[in-house]
């Protein structure tokens, strides 16, 4: 399943935007919601078709995954992975992931 990757500033535009992929995931619409407020943090989005499907928080100043919400119709098909390798791409590093994520496998 080939997908782009674009930056979006955090605004409350982008809450709403991002409203489909996290329609299934409300712990993470309020923490898009808390990073809009706290102005911290950059959010990807993977586009596929069109539409975004996948959403990700990367810490503020470090190629460092915050949290990552794909969303269930396009889950298991390696989007997630695929977002991770081209995010890292237009940041020029290799994201790392939180710890709690080390030695996963999905």
């Amino acid at each position: 399943m080939p997908i782009s990757v674009q930056a979006h500033p955090l605004s409350q535009e982008q809450c709403q935007a991002f409203a489909k992929v996290l329609r299934d995931a409300p712990q993470y619409r309020q923490k898009l919601a808390d990073a809009v407020t706290e102005g911290q943090g950059r959010l990807f989005a993977a586009h596929f078709n069109g539409q975004r499907v996948a959403i990700a928080l990367i810490e503020e100043n470090q190629p460092q995954l915050a949290w990552m919400v794909v969303h269930p119709a396009t889950q298991g098909r390696g989007v997630g992975k695929d977002f991770l390798r081209l995010i890292g791409q237009q940041l020029g590093e290799t994201l790392a992931l939180p710890d709690h994520c080390q030695g996963t496998s999905q």
